[in-house]
């Protein structure tokens, strides 16, 4: 099975080089990176890496003419993940002119493995799944345990797995603090998305609905299965967090799914990009709210009202496999 990854990126020079060897080391074949509005060195880095074509994001205009590509269109100029949307389609369709089965979809702070404790052969992974039109992934959320990592995916092991718990007993929440109404809001401990991101198969009936739910053009029904693991480095340090709330400035309150963005966002949205607080209040407001201290980590660990008596659902786990193999990179990270 040939394999190939789509990116979409705003000002991620910090991460994609980690995460381009990364794929191609496992077994990616072919990467697309599209840049969108970037403005750092994120694409200079990644000159000398074959293997890898670059493209600034597709304008609405060259898929118009499709009208199961309209929502996408009519979105392009104001909802990056439209923008993300068009971009996965038109690695497919690069994808089909070369013969490729598989495309993943993934943003550059996430990492695609077959399998967190035994990861086997990507060809024999896909093999496995060649009766579906897309293979959903199971998001793992990396623990943000330093203000400031250097290479994040080659230093960071350990990894939230468990969103939701049944028992109340096991049931995790964080305390964060809103500095405009001065009240401290209640928020379980997973930040990012829990929805997973998808492998297409390049010869199926289908398209992006939204960066996490995809749809046949002629809406039949869709032939999907779970398998794989996604590494989410969402938040990993400070400068992520900055970067990625800049980043998200002009973002409306809603998804391209109709669905609201959430208070925490809306909160660290209008944080970030509020002229009152300066980076000092900005750098102590993740340490003191968004940071893995040892405190946090031993309420990960045990349970929510007996905190002497270990968790038997485990919230974290350590994954070492993307550290073993951007070791062995002969390139540099």
């Amino acid at each position: 099975m040939r394999v190939a990854l789509v990116i979409t990126v705003k000002n991620e020079a910090r991460l994609l080089r980690q995460n381009l060897l990364y794929h191609l080391a496992i077994g990616i074949e072919k990467v697309y990176v599209y840049f969108d509005g970037t403005t750092d060195n994120g694409q200079q880095r990644i000159k000398d890496i074959e293997g890898v074509e670059t493209n600034a994001s597709i304008s609405a205009e060259k898929y118009s003419h499709l009208g199961y590509l309209k929502h996408l269109c009519d979105n392009r100029d104001v909802i990056h993940t439209a923008r993300q949307c068009l971009n996965t389609y038109d690695a497919q369709m690069k994808c089909q002119a070369l013969g490729i089965d598989w495309l993943i979809s993934l943003d550059a702070d996430e990492l695609f493995l077959t399998d967190y404790i035994k990861p086997i052969n990507l060809s024999h992974f896909f093999e496995a799944y060649k009766a579906y039109d897309v293979i959903q992934f199971k998001t793992i959320e990396v623990l943000a345990r330093k203000m400031a990592y250097n290479k994040v995916m080659l230093e960071e092991v350990k990894f939230k797995i468990q969103k939701n718990f049944k028992s109340h007993f096991n049931r995790i929440y964080f305390k964060f603090y809103n500095p405009y109404n001065k009240q401290s809001l209640s928020h379980p401990h997973w930040l990012g998305h829990d929805m997973g991101k998808l492998a297409i198969r390049v010869d199926s009936n289908t398209i992006p609905k939204n960066v996490h739910r995809y749809q046949t053009i002629d809406k039949t029904a869709l032939k999907s299965e779970k398998g794989g693991y996604l590494l989410h480095y969402h938040l990993y340090d400070y400068q992520d967090f900055i970067k990625k709330y800049q980043n998200f400035k002009a973002h409306p309150n809603t998804f391209l799914s109709g669905n609201k963005i959430g208070s925490l966002k809306t909160l660290w949205r209008d944080m970030v990009n509020d002229p009152q607080f300066d980076d000092l209040f900005l750098q102590r407001y993740f340490e003191d709210n968004i940071l893995i201290t040892e405190a946090k980590l031993k309420t990960l660990q045990h349970l929510r009202y007996f905190s002497f008596i270990k968790r038997k659902v485990k919230a974290i786990t350590e994954v070492t496999y993307p550290q073993t193999i951007l070791k062995s990179v002969k390139q540099s990270l």
